[in-house]
Formats: C-alpha cells, sequence, structure tokens
C-alpha cells in the first residue's frame, strides 16, 4: 500500500489533485483483481504461468530485467536479500528476463554470476508488451520495472526504476 501511496503522491503533483484523484480510482480498479494469465518460459523451456508463483499467503515481487540493464544488476543482491529474508514468511521474489530465450545463454551467465535462491523466468518476447498492458493498463516502459502481488495474489502495484529495500519492508510489515 505505502509503494502505491508515494505512486499516488507523484501523480498529485504532476496533475493536480482532482485529476490525479480520478486516474488513481481508475488504477485502483484496473490494478484489482487476480493475477490474469501471464504466460512465461522456464529455462528449460516449459510454459508456466505468473499466477503459479503469486499469493498463497505472502507478498510476491516480481522483477523484470533484462541482460543489458546496468540498474538491474546493481539491484539484484538487494533483491537477492529482502528474497532470502522474508521467503516462506510474508514475501518472495520472482525474476522475469525481457530478453526471451533467443539470449538464454547470456541470461542464464547473469543467473550463475548472482546464484539467486529466488525463481527467474523468460518472457515470450512476441506477446510480453501486450500481457504487460493487459495486466497493469501501461505501456512497458524500462527496466527494471517491479510488480507487487498482496498476499492474496492481487496485483498492488507497478514501478519503473530502482527501488528501495526500505520502501519494500514498509510494504511488508504494514500489508
Amino acid at each position: 500500500m505505502k509503494l502505491l501511496k508515494s505512486f499516488l503522491f507523484g501523480l498529485n503533483s504532476l496533475l493536480g489533485r482532482g485529476r490525479a484523484r480520478r486516474l488513481s480510482l481508475a488504477l485502483l480498479l484496473l490494478l484489482s483483481g487476480q493475477a490474469q494469465a501471464f504466460q512465461l518460459q522456464a529455462m528449460d523451456a516449459s510454459r508456466v504461468d505468473l499466477n503459479d508463483y503469486v499469493g498463497d499467503g505472502e507478498w510476491t515481487l516480481v522483477m523484470f530485467w533484462s541482460t543489458d540493464c546496468i540498474p538491474c544488476e546493481q539491484q539484484k543482491p538487494m533483491i537477492e536479500a529482502f528474497h532470502r529474508d522474508h521467503a516462506g514468511r510474508d514475501a518472495r521474489v520472482v525474476g522475469i528476463a525481457l530478453d526471451g530465450m533467443e539470449l538464454r545463454e547470456q541470461i542464464q551467465a547473469l543467473i550463475d554470476r548472482h546464484q539467486p535462491s529466488y525463481p527467474n523466468l523468460v518472457v515470450f518476447t512476441d506477446v510480453f508488451h501486450r500481457q504487460y498492458k493487459e495486466l497493469t493498463g501501461k505501456d512497458f516502459r524500462a527496466t527494471p520495472t517491479y510488480l507487487l502481488y498482496n498476499p492474496a495474489g492481487e496485483l498492488a502495484g507497478a514501478r519503473s526504476g530502482v527501488i528501495e529495500r526500505a520502501l519494500l519492508e514498509s510494504v511488508v510489515k504494514g500489508g
């Protein structure tokens, strides 16, 4: 909820209070509900669905990353520590590489370098942008991008750019 509040505060300054309030209500309606079918691939190329990784009583942070994203690489140690500290209790992380299986070797090299304890999946590059827009109501902008699902598996927020651990902790503790 804090993540959503900080996002909405930014809208107030950009759009003015009245427009921001109407847009906020529309976004809340749009972002509520279970994760829509979001088809992905495991590193072995088997098909999986994002729904299989969200809910079950834990917050789920989804990190969209790419092999050429420097901020993504800088965020991964913090994201791993967050996952390690919360997995199995109240929160978990899922990584999703945007490069597609065409760059499987580069994706695997980065996974091998960081040794994350959270799962990393790969998008189908031909349908990713449509799936993302259907899920969030917004065009995909850049990596890193984060989606946050509440413990019931409902999309609670989306954010592009670097994220702070303190913000994640406040969401989990306040959730």
